[in-house]
């Protein structure tokens, strides 16, 4: 099951990124260069989007400081509003650029030109609304949710993965409609020290920030039970008109910054399951944006996954139907035989066993019973605000 599928990619990605880890500016290119290699390319469209205009921008952020961003630009030196995120001459059109192309993505969309979209440079979360930090200037996937319920499609439901929690994301939505979803390593002090379970939002979004935190070196199957046992039942509950994934990758075990050793078995397993979401409860329409991730080769392996994914140029996997994705952790549907069966060899016909990771990673043995201990406290405390088993209220 699949639909049309679209890569917007703008050439300013191929210059300097907005993080201090310069190796990671290189996993644009490097990407390419894989689908290129596995044929990817050759079943999806590539559009050069335009550069976000200043209205676009001022959908989730302030003139006054699109305006600042843009001196600071001038000025080619200092740092904005963290010394993680620094001003250098070209930075105001680079992140007009990772705006742009989740606008343009918006578009494909709401068109029915694509169904799937992927912003490999979007997903900057740690934008607020007059803060630039995380390594984010503009907060595209707020400023896209505003302009879908623009265009009509007024229930969006956000899904970030990434291994951060998507603060700038949740303070600029925390009372708007839509349903944001973050899975994220937290113990209260990893940045960026937000995303307990207590978060929850408040007027028209009361029940509607979901937070899943995760302990250190939560590990594949763990991480495989807490998305089962929440984000499916509460997909399905909301009933999104579409949804954004936002597919940071640094949870894998190589990245140099999250440490919740998650495997290409992980990457898989979302990109099979949020695809199957889209399908079943928002007509298949589905924005992916790139987010984190700082080691290139992992990037490239994990994105490569997203889009043979997408595309159905990489099989389902033999023996599980996709439906079982879906449903939560059963004695007969374990997240252990999901990881299993995506791990056989088998599962990954040519030319994409090349994706696979070397080794798979070990967990702390302590993490499951503390994330354990979270999906209960989120089943019985957090969806029942809003979101239950008798559908959206």
């Amino acid at each position: 099951m699949s639909g049309a599928v679209s890569l917007v990619y703008h050439p300013l990605y191929d210059g300097r990124g907005f993080s201090p880890v310069t190796r990671s500016w290189g996993r644009y290119r490097e990407a390419r260069e894989l689908f290129s290699k596995l044929g990817i390319d050759r079943s999806i469209t590539t559009i050069e989007p335009p550069l976000a205009t200043i209205d676009e921008l001022t959908l989730a952020h302030p003139l006054r400081f699109v305006e600042r961003i843009r001196s600071l630009d001038a000025v080619g030196t200092g740092v904005f509003d963290t010394p993680d995120t620094v001003a250098w001459p070209g930075v105001f059109d680079r992140a007009r650029a990772a705006v742009g192309a989740t606008m343009e993505a918006v578009r494909l969309v709401t068109n029915g030109v694509s169904s799937h979209v992927f912003n490999p440079g979007g997903g900057l979360h740690h934008a607020f609304a007059e803060r630039a930090r995380g390594f984010c200037i503009f907060n595209d996937l707020a400023i896209a949710v505003r302009a879908l319920s623009q265009a009509g499609l007024e229930r969006v439901a956000i899904i970030d993965v990434d291994g951060h929690h998507g603060d700038g994301t949740q303070e600029i939505l925390y009372d708007h409609g839509a349903l944001h979803i973050s899975l994220h390593q937290y113990d209260g002090r990893f940045f960026p020290g937000t995303g307990s379970v207590d978060e929850t939002g408040w007027g028209a979004g009361h029940g509607l920030t979901l937070n899943i935190p995760l302990p250190r070196h939560t590990g594949e199957e763990a991480y495989l039970d807490a998305f089962r046992s929440i984000v499916p039942a509460a997909i399905r509950a909301y009933s999104p008109q579409v949804i954004v994934l936002n597919f940071g990758v640094d949870g894998h075990h190589d990245d140099p910054l999250v440490k919740l050793r998650l495997g290409i078995r992980t990457y898989r397993f979302l990109a099979i399951a949020c695809h199957e979401l889209a399908h079943e409860v928002a007509n298949g329409r589905m924005i992916v944006t790139g987010s984190g991730g700082y080691d290139p080769g992992v990037v490239s392996r994990c994105w490569s996954v997203l889009l043979a994914t997408l595309t159905g140029q990489l099989s389902e996997v033999h023996g599980l139907l996709p439906g079982s994705f879906l449903n939560a952790p059963s004695p007969d549907v374990t997240s252990k035989a999901i990881l299993d069966a995506i791990g056989d060899a088998n599962a990954w016909n040519h030319p994409f066993g090349c994706l696979q990771d070397r080794h798979n990673p070990v967990p702390d043995p302590n993490a499951g019973a503390i994330t354990a201990t979270t999906v209960h406290r989120i089943i019985n405390g957090v969806l029942p605000l809003r979101l239950t088993k008798f559908g959206f209220a």
